[in-house]
């Protein structure tokens, strides 16, 4: 899988990277990246997700509600890259009813930079 825990200027990111991956492995890579967040033990996590040459498909989202509603609550700051055309838009319809927006950026370095600043 491709979710892990990042240092950028002295602070720890959990990186999750969707890229590449058959379906079943993006389930697997949300359950994953939650456990992840939900064992850290801290409030205060910080978030990267990488979706770039990704295609988003109904049960993804649908898990992605899910667990959004156990990782969010102890995420800090999320940010996201990767979201273009549709993906923004389906973006900006999850940032409009969950309570902890996703911040979308062009690139990965930007992304990191706003999360830790």
């Amino acid at each position: 899988m491709s979710a892990q825990w990042i240092d950028h200027k002295g602070k720890k990111i959990i990186y999750i990277k969707y890229g590449g991956l058959t379906q079943p492995q993006m389930l697997d890579q949300i359950r994953e990246a939650t456990k992840m967040i939900v064992e850290s033990g801290s409030n205060e996590n910080l978030s990267l997700t990488d979706m770039t040459d990704t295609h988003i498909f109904d049960e993804f989202m649908e898990l992605a509600k899910i667990e959004g509603a156990k990782s969010l609550p102890l995420t800090k700051k999320a940010a996201i890259v990767g979201v273009v055309g549709v993906k923004r838009i389906l973006l900006n319809a999850v940032n409009m009813v969950s309570p902890k927006a996703r911040k979308p950026f062009d690139t990965i370095e930007q992304a990191k930079d706003w999360l830790v600043e």
